[in-house]
């Protein structure tokens, strides 16, 4: 199993997108504590789903969200 480093949520996603193969389980898992760089849980949400989206639009792939 690799261990991939990222200096943002941002670096981590594009690193897992980019390494991924069909099938495959990503695990984003910190390995320190965030608090400098999200305000809070909720901000920290909205950068991951951000930064998932954006993904899926470079990929031409349309996500379904959760109501």
């Amino acid at each position: 199993m690799p261990l991939l480093d990222a200096a943002s949520m941002e670096e981590a996603v594009r690193t897992a997108g980019r390494t991924a193969q069909p099938g495959d389980a990503v695990l984003m898992s910190p390995a320190c504590a965030s608090f400098d760089m999200f305000r809070n849980y909720p901000h920290r949400a909205e950068v991951f789903r951000a930064a998932v989206q954006a993904l899926a639009e470079e990929a031409g792939v349309a996500l379904e969200v959760a109501a």
